[in-house]
């Protein structure tokens, strides 16, 4: 199975590399090939071939790992960055790399768990709980607190994949996000009316700048008025944005304000060159701006913006948080969810470990 999109808290593939609550919004799809049943241990123990052995891997041996990942994962392979914090693991029989695990740092701490697959002649054999096992150990030692996953209502064998979860005693799964995508050249069908309700709303005060826009004391201005409104309490915590603007496309993320410059809102634009597609990680609009129309706004500059940039055909995806009173899943899903090339729900689940003294190490 593998599971991904792209991280960053509850807990995405990090704050620093492509996945954060949106008012907001995160990653993660999967291909779901674990094999693990109940009964996976036992014939794990009783089968007649021996068992694989658990082995970290490296970059080097991205070639012979590439069958046992989706291709969309295969900088994962690759990728030695400290920061991005990714583990290998993998299941040999003999010379045969016969299973594999992919994990990624993910905020607060945390590991994500991005991909689980097993050779299809190697399934039923208690394989993917074995990788599972290995990585828990691992994490503990280096003083993780947890590690969390996320996967699509639409993966395939996704039932398989929560048990092997469960058994291993993470923590039910939970519904926590609408994913959406669109082909930004198809807008216009969904939102008719886009620059005309653009320009009314800010003809009535609404203020809407690129980073790029606002040039280097802009961005540290909307910095510091970004954390005055999370310590206010008038933005959730999963709202600061200091960990996506180094990666945020400067043309495309559009800060929302008054014609004072207080800020009321923003939405942050990253391209995923690795899935082909833009993403809206995180975003927020202040309460009081909701009823006057500027979630719909923002939206509407920034898939402007990005058309003008990317062109048409490009897509666009978003995964806010589900559930939250007039938040981004339930504006855009009533907008323009009847335009979308794809719509599912993420599941997320999480194993947070014990404090070290209380550890097996």
């Amino acid at each position: 199975m593998d599971l991904k999109s792209s991280k960053t808290n509850l807990r995405a593939c990090d704050r620093n590399n492509q996945d954060k609550r949106f008012g907001t919004v995160g990653l993660a799809h999967a291909q779901s090939d674990t094999g693990a049943s109940p009964m996976n241990d036992l014939i794990a123990q009783t089968i007649d071939t021996p068992l694989p052995q658990i082995r970290t891997v490296t970059s080097a041996d991205a070639s012979r790992l590439s069958a046992l990942t989706a291709g969309s994962l295969h900088w994962m392979l690759e990728d030695d960055r400290p920061e991005v914090g990714i583990c290998r693991l993998a299941a040999f029989a003999g010379d045969e790399p016969v299973g594999l695990l992919l994990s990624c740092k993910g905020g607060d701490d945390l590991q994500e768990l991005t991909s689980v697959m097993v050779a299809k002649a190697w399934r039923g054999r208690g394989i993917a709980t074995m990788l599972l096992s290995e990585l828990m150990k691992q994490l503990r030692q280096i003083g993780r607190k947890g590690v969390f996953a996320r996967w699509s209502s639409q993966l395939p064998r996704a039932s398989e994949f929560a048990r092997l979860l469960a058994s291993a005693g993470w923590s039910q799964p939970q519904v926590t996000r609408r994913r959406m995508s669109w082909r930004i050249g198809d807008w216009p069908q969904a939102f008719p009316d886009r620059d005309r309700i653009l320009a009314r709303l800010e003809a009535r005060g609404l203020v809407v700048r690129s980073l790029a826009e606002l040039g280097a004391d802009g961005i540290a201005d909307f910095t510091a008025q970004n954390t005055a409104l999370i310590a206010a309490g008038r933005a959730p915590e999963w709202s600061d944005t200091s960990g996506w603007l180094q990666v945020a496309d400067q043309d495309a993320t559009v800060v929302l304000s008054d014609r004072n410059g207080a800020v009321a809102g923003w939405m942050v634009c990253v391209l995923q060159p690795q899935f082909g597609r833009w993403y809206i990680p995180q975003g927020w609009v202040v309460a009081e701006k909701v009823p006057l129309g500027w979630l719909v706004g923002g939206i509407a500059s920034l898939c402007r913006r990005l058309e003008a940039k990317a062109g048409p055909d490009a897509i666009l995806i978003a995964q806010p948080p589900a559930g939250i009173p007039g938040g981004m899943e339930r504006m855009l899903y009533k907008q323009f969810g009847d335009h979308t090339v794809a719509t599912d729900f993420l599941f997320e689940s999480e194993f947070v470990f014990a404090s070290p003294e209380q550890c097996e190490i």
